[in-house]
């Protein structure tokens, strides 16, 4: 791997937006580690650090920062691109999901915060003293309305979790730079909802909309929504 001193932690990585991230940073000259349940092996010739995750234990959080500051230094970009559905056995009815499962899924959204508490460290060393210090939750547009269909409300409440704090950090750290962004693919015409075909074209977009996002000079609004061109999307435009 390199020696450079850029690090990022990848959190949730697929192989769709998490894997075109990954390949942006690394492209750009970072060491990136890989946070998944069912992580290959690393070798020593490998472009990617590979570490075991399961963002529902806070404790597995805790350690895959710790073995990826052990192995590539401190960390100073952090994408958490985690979530979960669980769609409701009886369809329209949220309250037959099962306890257990409404728990896992708040779990995958207060990851987050533990994946900041973990990274805070690194973003103080003085190693990155001079480098982009950033902190990037995938976001959708669900929790900005009251209401989120039935079937994908775990996700809702992973992603209403998310902004309540990603909006606080971002006004708590701004005086030391540390900037934290809940990023949204959204719809160009009304900014709903994209559709899947959208989706699932993406990737590209979404590592290219992370990485200026990384490299903002100083915190802009942490509600970042922008369209399959890459364009910003203005808040107030938006149609649920």
């Amino acid at each position: 791997m390199s020696s450079t001193k850029l690090v990022a932690f990848i959190l949730g990585a697929g192989t769709h937006i998490g894997s075109a991230i990954a390949a942006q940073l690394r492209e750009r000259g970072y060491r990136v580690a890989l946070g998944s349940r069912n992580p290959k092996p690393t070798s020593a010739d490998d472009a990617y650090f590979n570490v075991k995750l399961d963002v529902q234990k806070r404790e597995s959080i805790e350690e895959a920062f710790d073995t990826v500051v052990q192995n590539l230094g401190p960390v100073n970009v952090v994408v958490y691109n985690a979530a979960s559905v669980t769609p409701p056995p009886t369809p329209d009815d949220i309250l037959t999901i099962p306890v257990d499962a409404y728990y896992d899924a708040a779990s995958v959204g207060l990851g987050a915060y533990t994946a900041a508490q973990k990274v805070l460290p690194s973003f103080r060393n003085e190693i990155h003293r001079e480098h982009p210090k950033a902190f990037i939750v995938t976001g959708n547009i669900l929790p900005f309305s009251q209401y989120s269909p039935p079937a994908y409300h775990t996700l809702g409440l992973q992603k209403a979790l998310q902004t309540r704090f990603i909006a606080t950090a971002a006004k708590s750290y701004e005086s030391e730079n540390f900037q934290f962004y809940f990023a949204t693919l959204v719809s160009k015409e009304n900014g709903g909802i994209p559709g899947p075909v959208v989706f699932a074209s993406s990737a590209e977009t979404h590592a290219q909309v992370y990485w200026n996002l990384i490299n903002n000079v100083k915190q802009e609004d942490w509600d970042h929504r922008f369209t399959i061109d890459g364009d910003k999307f203005p808040v107030e435009a938006q149609t649920l």
